[in-house]
């Protein structure tokens, strides 16, 4: 006899619900105990509550984008026992996921999603971005990640990604840290799209470098390998110096030029700008501005 599952769902909520996943807590290097101490993550007994998170308004996020459709929520409803789908109407002050919550510890969490105890749990962890990674591979991707989620058999996989990624890595680095100035200026270009990020000091040494720049590979392997192998990494780096140059003005996120009656735009509408054919007597006169004051 077939389930609700099998007979009535959509397709995308029927293959959301084949999924076996683990929750795992994120242990970053750094802090005051090494990452395989009993205390680097959390310690015993202690639990962190993930509820669906609230949006200015007091609008919830809702937990089921993008699978569930209206049929999808009606099914729901029902296998829930629930009187209806306007149960999760993310407006309602009283609606079903209000105040409903999961809780993690230390430990990992195994969600099976066909189990609709499970699958609720799933939902709500997801919804919030800000504390559960989607992936393994891109937990370090945000320094408020707490947890990670795994399919069944990914984590494997993904550790072979990272293996490859960590090779391509310091071959890049291999490239560079003979140089000081390609280290600082990888760091300068780091430092413009990681606003946390330390700027190295105009007088910062080889080997202090060398540590922020292995610091990155460690913590946040993706950004640098997209950083070294994005095409356009010349004129992002020419973006930074020329506005430390003063021949770039920026007032918040917003570039203009000296003497300019309106701003170019955001960082990325500069690059644009600079990497376009009819503005590169704009471009040369940056570089050489640029070279002028490291001269002086």
């Amino acid at each position: 006899m077939e389930t609700l599952v099998e007979t009535k769902y959509s397709q995308a909520v029927k293959k959301l619900r084949t999924r076996k996943v683990k929750i795992l807590p994120i242990k970053r290097k750094g802090g005051w105990v090494p990452e395989t101490h009993d205390s680097a993550f959390m310690n015993d007994g202690a639990r962190m509550g993930i509820v669906v998170p609230v949006l200015p308004g007091n609008i919830l996020v809702d937990p089921l984008k993008p699978e569930f459709d209206e049929n999808d929520r009606k099914c729901l409803a029902s296998e829930l026992g629930l009187t209806g789908p306007e149960q999760f109407n993310v407006y309602a002050s009283k609606g079903y996921w209000r105040n409903r919550s999961v809780d993690l510890d230390k430990g990992v969490l195994y969600l099976n999603l066909d189990n609709i105890e499970d699958l609720i749990k799933f939902l709500i962890l997801r919804a919030d971005s800000a504390r559960i990674s989607p992936t393994w591979r891109e937990r370090f991707n945000s320094g408020t990640y707490k947890f990670a989620i795994i399919d069944e058999g990914q984590e494997v996989e993904e550790n072979v990604t990272r293996t490859e990624d960590m090779k391509k890595a310091y071959q890049v680095f291999g490239r560079m840290d003979s140089s000081v100035d390609k280290m600082k200026d990888f760091l300068y270009v780091y430092y413009l799209n990681k606003k946390e990020a330390k700027r190295p000091a105009r007088n910062a040494s080889t080997d202090y470098l060398k540590a922020e720049i292995q610091k990155v590979i460690d913590n946040d392997l993706a950004l640098f390998l997209e950083i070294t192998s994005d095409v356009r990494y010349e004129t992002r780096l020419l973006v930074v110096k020329a506005t430390e140059a003063g021949a770039l003005l920026r007032n918040k996120q917003m570039y203009t030029l000296p003497g300019g009656e309106k701003p170019i735009g955001i960082l990325e509408d500069v690059i644009d700008f600079l990497d376009d054919d009819r503005n590169q007597e704009i471009r040369i006169k940056l570089i050489h501005q640029v070279g002028l004051v490291n001269k002086s």
